[in-house]
């Protein structure tokens, strides 16, 4: 079974910062060590604007949806696919996900912000009148594991967006202002015929400032497999990722 980990990584867009350096390091690292091919899409496949309503553009987070057009394109066998964020950095002996998928489309749990959550999910109830959840099972997109069986579903995803794009960038930059795909897919997986799985919360380690795990008094590598910076302004990343980065890169074994 051949797995795949796809990154979408705008290395032409403006505001590509350093700290990919850090997470590619990481997840290169992990995907030799477990046989995984590690697929990073660079280029654009549309403009992604300059991150307002008023340029036209498609976020990297609609663009991933593309995955398996991506990856048949460029003549990629796969199974198994995890999307993961740029933001990401994977522990170096951390579990390989992929044998607790199954093959079904698998998340993990985000429950931090109920504000937030709780009102993206209220701002996009009217796509899908008949689909109904809560925060409390509202998952992240920044680490998805699907299977080419939702290769279909994809096609579905990215039909809708360039159907409703000009409402959906209205909503993401002028109006609701909450998010971009993931909360259309929150709804769109539930609205489908594939089943959710939920993996181990420490497989999507998310806002780690909230958790207390910038403080120096609990080690991130101790209490979770991928650590995902998010959650904070976007320039404090490089510095985090790389201080974390010149505290473990020894365990990666980098030549």
């Amino acid at each position: 079974m051949k797995n795949v980990v796809f990154m979408t990584a705008m290395v032409k867009a403006p505001d590509v910062l350093n700290y990919a350096e850090w997470c590619y390091n990481s997840w290169d690292y992990w995907c030799k060590k477990n046989d995984v091919e590690l697929f990073i899409l660079e280029d654009e496949l549309r403009p992604k604007g300059d991150g307002t309503y008023s340029v036209p553009g498609m976020k990297p987070t609609w663009q991933r949806w593309h995955v398996m057009e991506v990856l048949d394109a460029n003549e990629i066998e796969y199974d198994n696919v995890a999307l993961v964020d740029v933001d990401t950095m994977i522990h170096w002996d951390a579990p390989n996900f992929f044998e607790s998928t199954d093959g079904e489309f698998c998340a993990v749990k985000d429950k931090f912000n109920i504000e937030w959550t709780h009102n993206s999910i209220t701002g996009y109830q009217d796509f899908w009148p008949d689909v109904k959840f809560d925060w409390t099972s509202y998952f992240n997109c920044g680490f998805i594991v699907l299977n080419k069986k939702h290769k279909e579903w994809c096609k579905g995803v990215t039909d809708f967006y360039y159907k409703n794009e000009d409402e959906l960038r209205k909503r993401q930059h002028e109006t609701l202002k909450k998010g971009s795909d993931q909360t259309p897919i929150n709804y769109m997986i539930r609205a489908s015929e594939h089943k959710l799985v939920y993996l181990d919360e420490r497989f999507n380690l998310s806002q780690l400032h909230l958790r207390g795990l910038f403080s120096g008094l609990c080690d991130m590598w101790d209490v979770g497999w991928v650590w995902h910076f998010n959650g904070f302004e976007k320039t404090q990343r490089n510095e985090l990722m790389k201080s974390v980065w010149d505290k473990i890169k020894d365990n990666y074994e980098i030549k």
